[in-house]
């Protein structure tokens, strides 16, 4: 018997394995698989010699010196920046791929949110500085339909798949972005397109909203630069669920606060956790998350029913 090592504690309830969920992976789990729950780095380790396969939220290069027997190392992140670890020869790297249809619904409800003007409306109906109380006329020159906008998906892999698609029956054009050349995907329509990020100047203009989805690397480090962001429209609305780097911070917030672009969306910063004297929390039509596009109560379901198939596909 093959046995799983399951190291999971987490401060954030969604990514904390419930007693249920971990009942829910040994339902999963092939029949030649056991599985060792631990929740302390001493029963971690101590239990590590065992493992053929690990899944956990953090491993330590030194502890690669524990695992003789470790052949696959799984987390639920996606991010490839996640690790800091150099694994021996033999031993494997598994990122989570679940991730597309909850982070995708985020920025759905996003873009719909703008587009409507249901978060832009909000600050107008709450408070006492707005000097009209019944703001009509207001939300008439917000609200716009989907179907009459452009939305550029600046990261074109399994999430911004997954967001095309959803976008699809809003019938917007979609323009998916990607750092090689691509065939378009079938579900893509003879209007929507995919482009390389040579291409990339030339249409940002083009783009009613912008929806980050870059992992971290140096080649995406403010890729959204003072000088590109400058290239979209007034009532442009941006949105990052990747990473922080990907966005000049300082050249967005001076375009948001000129009004030069229409609002922003962001789940991910430079900086995290976003400190509390940060600009953005003071620059308007600026909507905030706490790097949590992906939470969902079922983050883990997704993932263990994940982590089950690529178990079935060890050697």
């Amino acid at each position: 018997m093959k046995n799983l090592l399951v190291f999971l504690p987490n401060a954030v309830a969604s990514f904390q394995p419930t007693t249920g969920q971990l009942e829910f992976l040994r339902q999963k789990l092939p029949q030649d698989w056991t599985l060792t729950v631990v929740s302390s780095e001493a029963d971690f380790l101590q239990r590590l010699p065992s493992a053929r396969a690990a899944t956990v939220w953090t491993f330590r290069q030194d502890w690669f010196a524990h695992a003789p027997d470790l052949f696959d190392l799984f987390t639920p992140a996606a991010g490839r920046d996640y690790f800091h670890i150099t694994p021996p020869s033999g031993t494997r790297l598994h990122y989570g791929h679940f991730h597309g249809a909850i982070i995708a619904e985020t920025a759905l409800a996003a873009i719909l949110g703008f587009s409507r003007g249901l978060l832009p409306l909000h600050a107008l109906m709450h408070g006492d500085s707005n000097p009209d109380p019944w703001p009509r006329n207001a939300y008439t020159g917000i609200a716009r339909r989907l179907a009459s906008q452009t939305i550029l998906i600046l990261g074109f892999g399994a999430i911004g798949k997954t967001l095309a698609q959803m976008l699809l029956p809003f019938q917007c054009r979609i323009i998916g972005i990607t750092r090689t050349p691509h065939p378009a995907p079938s579900f893509l329509r003879p209007t929507d397109t995919v482009a390389t990020l040579r291409q990339l100047d030339s249409l940002l203009p083009e783009a009613d909203h912008v929806i980050g989805i870059v992992p971290s690397d140096t080649d995406s480090t403010h890729l959204l630069d003072a000088s590109r962001l400058s290239l979209l429209k007034p009532t442009a609305i941006l949105h990052n669920y990747g990473r922080g780097n990907l966005i000049d911070e300082n050249a967005l917030i001076l375009l948001l606060r000129a009004r030069k672009i229409g609002g922003a969306v962001l789940d991910v910063f430079e900086q995290e956790p976003l400190p509390k004297e940060s600009p953005l929390r003071f620059t308007p039509n600026t909507f905030l998350l706490p790097h949590a596009s992906a939470f969902s109560p079922d983050y883990l379901n997704l993932y263990f029913s994940e982590l089950a198939e690529e178990l079935k596909q060890l050697p």
